[in-house]
């Protein structure tokens, strides 16, 4: 019988010598070497080059983020975000560099942890958003971090960090300094979970310390330390634009009420006239997402928490990009009665969405 593998059935094999492979991956230089390569040239914007900007009715289409609250929308419109820096250390100081001016309408939104605004190129640079130490994204993988910051963090960062912390006298603000450090590096690491497994489907990302400058309306600035990463904006349609809502989970009647839940049916017809072909290669990248969602549950006890607004599929190419994601350490996550692992309940929204390409 031969022992001839399909397009999807090696792929664990081949992430796990891809793994093995590189024992030494996460040691200093190599891990940010690997992180920072190429995004010098992938995220390259030329001034003097007047590109087109991307309409906004092409961009995915994320509610949560388009629709922000009536408050947040206020505070916005009253306290601007001017303009974003990337801040390092030289010259024996604090350095600003690549500055990212943020017009009163490049507000786009906020996720769980982030602020996005989009830049005047066809950018965006998400602003961390302040949370506290007990929030559950801190966990194995931030206690890495902080055992050894150097694998994570670039040397004129940690200059950066103890640089700042001697301008301050309270222990409280040196605390707070260091937390906002690790959790810089700890998005590295998220991201380079993903990346270096499938790299040609993760987003091209850049992380960095920043310093955020808000107006308020008298136009004195308020200023914040804290993590930043900028991105490619891409043209596409987010995973859920793919949903219909026509079958209303059961829940009780308060839920039913106020926290309506619905089953995720998928119609891929709203592509529009795609190839089978076209279809083929998302569906076989879509595997390769949920093998890797095995893999690291299984073999390092992560949830890849993978949702439908963190994946697009971009226009006109029909490319599966994924961004934005954190992965969490498994005992976070309660199993559901569907599903018997907490990864499945990620694996199975993806599953769907491959049933509605209707191949065989």
């Amino acid at each position: 019988m031969s022992d001839k593998k399909g397009p999807i059935k090696g792929i664990r094999d081949k992430i796990s010598n891809l793994w093995n492979q590189y024992p030494n991956w996460g040691k200093i230089p190599q891990f940010l070497d690997l992180l920072e390569k190429g995004l010098d040239k992938e995220l390259f914007v030329d001034p003097n080059k007047n590109e087109e900007p991307i309409p906004l009715e092409d961009l995915p289409v994320d509610e949560v983020l388009r629709k922000s609250g009536f408050i947040r929308n206020l505070y916005e419109k009253f306290f601007p975000v001017s303009h974003v820096f990337r801040m390092t250390y030289r010259y024996k100081r604090e350095f600003l560099d690549n500055f990212m001016p943020i017009s009163s309408e490049g507000y786009i939104g906020r996720g769980s942890y982030k602020f996005v605004y989009k830049l005047p190129w066809n950018q965006v640079v998400k602003v961390g958003k302040s949370k506290l130490p007990s929030d559950v994204i801190f966990g194995s993988l931030y206690k890495e971090v902080g055992r050894d910051i150097s694998r994570f963090l670039k040397p004129e960062e940690i200059e950066l960090r103890d640089f700042l912390k001697k301008q301050t006298l309270r222990d409280s603000k040196k605390d707070e300094i260091d937390f906002k450090f690790k959790r810089l590096g700890l998005e590295r690491l998220h991201y380079w979970k993903l990346k270096s497994l499938i790299p040609d489907l993760v987003v091209p990302t850049r992380f960095f310390m920043g310093l955020r400058f808000r107006k308020n309306p008298f136009g004195i600035p308020n200023v914040t330390l804290t993590p930043c990463d900028q991105q490619p904006l891409l043209a596409g349609k987010h995973l859920k634009e793919f949903t219909i809502r026509n079958e209303k989970l059961d829940q009780n009647p308060i839920l039913d009420k106020l926290f309506p839940k619905w089953k995720l049916n998928f119609d891929s017809h709203r592509f529009g006239v795609i190839s089978r072909s076209k279809l083929k290669k998302i569906a076989v990248d879509f595997n390769r997402v949920i093998e890797v969602t095995k893999y690291l549950a299984e073999e390092e006890k992560l949830i890849f928490d993978i949702h439908a607004e963190n994946i697009i599929i971009t226009l006109p190419d029909f490319e599966l990009k994924i961004f934005d994601f954190h992965v969490f350490d498994d005992y976070l996550y309660e199993p559901s009665e569907e599903n018997p692992t907490p990864e499945m309940d990620h694996i199975k929204i993806i599953e769907e969405f491959i049933k509605s390409f209707e191949l065989d």
